[in-house]
């Protein structure tokens, strides 16, 4: 990017040598739950579950019942401060939320609930963000176009059926199409690619607005540079694999940013850089099982071929407890950010053990759950449990389908 090249290597620099210096160490000072403990969180968690199975059993589920059950959930056994409630539960983020789900839906009606989960994933970001910035929470077009665009892209770079020059094709077209000119699709696929670029374009101009889109073809090229991790061509070293993953997801979310606030100053981008770098980090750890089985060789999967991940988790937990004490000195006031990042991190972290158990030793393992609220046995067990929740979330997604798009 131009002007902030300089800037961003700096950035870049700093995060890799944080990276480093981390110790692959368990937290000692970390919080454990005793025994009782882990009972009282999960008498608490069934009862809730059997709330909320009641009512999904009943003819007309009532969606606010279910909201407020899961509210006092968070705020009564999770222990949720109202203010971090506030950023999950506010009208304006289920509204933003609800409008996208419609959007998506109308804008490609064969989009399956898998996409539309996974732009949503990309939506609370940026909804999170216009929080965090003072802006208004909306689903505005360049929001809900570039949340689609990479369950789009990936799904076409990550086909099996696709073979290696046809994607190569793709991303030297799409490029193209990033960089203003107009370009013929050669697939429906590519077309949609295409028509979500001009919904961004609808809204930032190019002249006024460069940098919106030399941040697009900055995640773009990240995304074509991770094609080199793919096997049988991956031999790549520790250290380039992890600049991969990181420049990934910093372009990412400084995207995001500046789909959020049309420009950035210097500190908004170095927030926004090391924020989208953690998050990938997080990613590539919880999928280092399914990136090894599909030849993806990550920093994190391609360790799996002689080593358990103790220490590379142990080094992702004190770099996120690095980002941390970064937020609290760039943006001291904003509290409420503040505790929910700190509370999402260490859940993740949790999460990446509970589900790759065979990833980590056995002593790692039973660390670990000593600092969790529930005991592992008891998550596995209620996992069955959960089902009929996530099949009524589908079908409440689903009732959100329309014929027509309006932006």
């Amino acid at each position: 990017m131009t002007f902030h090249s300089d800037l961003r290597k700096n950035i870049q620099s700093q995060f890799i040598a944080k990276w480093n210096e981390c110790p692959d160490q368990f937290p000692e000072s970390k919080r454990q739950f005793n025994y009782l403990e882990k009972r009282i969180w999960e008498i608490k968690f069934n009862h809730f579950l059997r709330l909320i199975k009641k009512e999904i059993r009943t003819e007309n589920p009532n969606k606010s019942k279910i909201l407020e059950q899961s509210k006092c959930f968070f705020e009564e056994n999770l222990a949720y401060p109202q203010d971090q409630m506030q950023l999950i539960f506010s009208e304006e983020m289920l509204d933003a939320t609800k409008d996208f789900i419609r959007k998506a839906w109308a804008f490609d009606y064969e989009l399956s609930f898998g996409d539309i989960f996974q732009a949503l994933r990309n939506l609370w970001i940026m909804l999170g963000l216009q929080s965090f910035f003072g802006k208004e929470i909306q689903t505005t077009p360049s929001l809900m176009a570039y949340s689609l665009l990479y369950p789009y892209t990936d799904n076409l770079i990550d086909s099996a059926t696709i073979n290696q020059n046809e994607k190569l094709d793709f991303c030297t077209r799409f490029a193209l199409r990033l960089t203003g000119e107009q370009v013929a699709a050669k697939s429906q696929i590519e077309s949609r690619i295409f028509d979500l670029v001009s919904l961004i374009e609808s809204e930032f101009e190019r002249q006024t607005y460069p940098e919106v889109y030399e941040s697009l073809l900055a995640i773009h090229h990240a995304q074509t540079d991770s094609l080199k991790l793919v096997k049988p061509k991956s031999e790549l070293s520790d250290a380039e694999t992890f600049l991969i993953a990181i420049e990934k997801g910093a372009t990412s979310v400084i995207a995001d940013g500046y789909l959020v606030l049309g420009n950035l100053n210097q500190k908004e981008y170095h927030f926004l850089y090391e924020y989208g770098a953690y998050l990938q980090i997080l990613d590539d750890l919880q999928d280092a099982r399914d990136d090894f089985k599909e030849g993806i060789m990550t920093h994190f999967s391609k360790n799996l071929q002689h080593a358990k991940l103790d220490q590379l988790l142990c080094k992702t937990y004190y770099l996120g407890k690095s980002f941390y004490q970064d937020i609290k000195d760039w943006y001291p006031n904003e509290l409420s950010f503040q505790g929910l990042i700190q509370r999402s991190f260490g859940f993740l972290i949790l999460a990446s053990v509970f589900q790759n158990q065979d990833d980590f030793s056995d002593h790692f393992i039973q660390t670990a759950e000593r600092h969790a609220p529930f005991r592992f046995s008891f998550i596995q067990s209620k996992q069955t449990e959960m089902e009929p929740f996530r099949q009524h979330l589908i079908k409440m997604a689903e009732a959100y389908k329309t014929k027509e798009f309006v932006v």
